[in-house]
């Protein structure tokens, strides 16, 4: 069969919901672009295009059609064990991992007909152990000291009080410092590359967070969705996935092109991944609608929640943009249902490591969106026209964990992305 055939067959298991469709979109695009594909990928073709065959079709009893969809073909190559769609999994070598059985093995680099192997024990590097931190003896401190001023100013008065709790708070961040400053650094920083915008916050957002980007058309949100996921490849090696329910993927690629990104350089070595996930297909002389993301859920944005953890696992992604969140939204009428997957998918998305923005589109006298009540922060964009000249403007609304800026702050679209200043 050659590789027309194969991916007319792939298509074919799409069409009839075989699958996983985040994986055969991604095997698909692979293969036209005459990628080598691990082991695992080519005995799930064969899989697909047996269960496409006509006699798989015909046959009365269907679970040999469920069987063959409920076998997993990626296997943790420590544990020999499966490795589920919803489990954290880590590629190395094309070699998949369970991210627990990662950690415990320290891989050599090897090409990818050699095997893996462990490191002998006697040269394994020493594990570095933190100190525990005090914070018991802090607490402990902290109440002594408490008890000792309430006590002088019961017996001495409040003048000798003021000077006893001055020098005893002193001694206590002089001898803690180590710790409290060691507490407020746990809080992992995950930088935006938007110039100006990092300042307003402490450092950039809160990871594993999500965060809802609102506002009307032509605010910036796009713009500001992709140059979050282009810097992060970028400028701090962290892979990003970009879908897209508004915009044809090749628009958007020229859009990147306008303001001199090379996305295309970052798609190819594996640090973006970009999926067109519109609800409707174009067929020759005609558009269909795509319900696919949605037929059969249990439970709201399951299927696409699948397909962004897949997502998420091909290029061990650091950050998500949906764009946007609004027109998946049109999809379902009840609303606590919704909320109650869109929540799943978050947290979903906050356990595999990731920092994602929701884009959402919002006029100004509207009310806080749904998704805001679910998400860790809102950012608000507006823009107006003064003087018939478009004026940009983005506003924190909310942040949790994170110091940020209260004030409305200028953003500027230049030709090299958007930048945030003060008026």
């Amino acid at each position: 069969m050659d590789l027309d055939q194969i991916v007319f067959k792939l298509k074919e298991s799409l069409e009839k919901d075989y699958g996983d469709y985040g994986r055969t979109q991604y095997i698909i695009e692979k293969l036209q672009k005459n990628v080598q594909l691990p082991k695992s990928d080519y005995l799930y073709i064969d899989r697909m295009i047996k269960l496409c065959e006509p006699v798989i079709e015909a046959c009365e009893d269907k679970k040999i059609i469920e069987n063959s969809l409920s076998e997993d073909l990626v296997k943790c190559h420590h544990c020999e064990m499966q490795i589920k769609l919803d489990s954290k999994s880590i590629r190395k070598n094309s070699f998949w991992f369970h991210d627990k059985c990662f950690e415990k093995i320290p891989i050599i680099k090897t090409t990818h007909q050699q095997k893996i192997e462990k490191i002998p024990d006697r040269i394994q590097p020493k594990k570095i152990v933190k100190s525990k931190t005090s914070y018991p003896q802090m607490i402990f401190t902290g109440g002594l000291l408490v008890s000792l001023v309430g006590t002088t100013y019961f017996l001495v008065g409040e003048v000798i009080t003021a000077i006893v709790g001055i020098c005893g708070a002193s001694l206590f961040f002089v001898t803690f410092k180590p710790q409290i400053r060691s507490k407020k650094k746990t809080i992992g920083i995950v930088k935006t590359g938007i110039p100006g915008f990092d300042l307003f916050l402490s450092a950039g957002f809160k990871k594993n967070s999500s965060v809802l980007i609102s506002g009307p058309p032509g605010s910036g949100k796009t713009t500001l969705g992709l140059q979050y996921i282009y810097s992060g490849a970028k400028e701090f090696d962290e892979p990003g996935v970009y879908l897209s329910l508004a915009q044809n993927i090749e628009e958007i690629k020229n859009d990147c092109k306008s303001f001199g990104w090379d996305i295309e350089k970052l798609i190819h070595n594996g640090k973006i991944l970009m999926a067109d996930l519109r609800p409707f297909k174009i067929k020759e002389k005609s558009i269909e609608r795509d319900d696919s993301l949605y037929r059969g859920e249990q439970i709201a944005f399951e299927h696409l929640t699948k397909f962004i953890l897949n997502s998420i696992k091909k290029i061990n992604a650091k950050r998500v943009v949906i764009d946007s969140i609004s027109i998946l939204q049109m999809q379902y009428s009840d609303k606590f249902y919704m909320r109650q997957g869109l929540q799943g998918m978050l947290q979903a998305l906050g356990n595999f490591g990731v920092t994602s923005l929701l884009l959402s589109e919002v006029s100004e006298n509207d009310k806080t969106p749904l998704e805001g009540f679910a998400t860790s922060g809102i950012i608000q964009l507006d823009n107006q026209i003064i003087n018939n000249e478009i004026k940009r403007t983005i506003k924190i609304t909310k942040l949790r964990g994170i110091e940020h800026s209260q004030h409305i702050h200028t953003l500027e679209l230049r030709d090299d992305g958007l930048h945030v200043h003060e008026d």
